[in-house]
């Protein structure tokens, strides 16, 4: 994955802060990279979007990586293979409470998925 260097917004700026505005700006564009290399897995996105910011990371000064990594979280950062993991069943999750809320008319089957009946 291409990931653009955080100097290239700028993330700190003439007095020294943080530009939290560049940084999400930098996240979006790590996620729409990594969206793209997933082909569809969440497993493979968050990885390659979590390796991403892991290298730009390295690009700004580790004060600010606290303030970096809540604002990367919005897009399923994960630091360790456990927070993939547990990313992954909040994923999964979800998208069987959104099928629930479907309504009878699509039953689900933990092993087989979700189908119309």
């Amino acid at each position: 994955m291409n990931s653009e260097s955080a100097q290239d917004f700028r993330t700190i700026d003439d007095r020294g802060r943080f530009d939290e505005t560049a940084w999400r700006n930098i996240c979006a564009r790590t996620a729409v990279a990594a969206s793209k290399d997933c082909r569809q897995f969440f497993d493979q996105y968050v990885k390659a979007f979590s390796a991403g910011v892991d290298a730009l990371l390295k690009t700004i000064p580790a004060e600010f990586h606290p303030v970096a990594l809540e604002i990367a979280a919005q897009w399923d950062y994960a630091q360790t293979p456990n927070d993939i993991a547990a990313g992954i069943r909040e994923h999964n999750r979800a998208v069987m409470e959104r099928i629930r809320a479907l309504g009878p008319s699509v039953s689900t089957d933990e092993n087989q998925g979700a189908r119309a009946d």
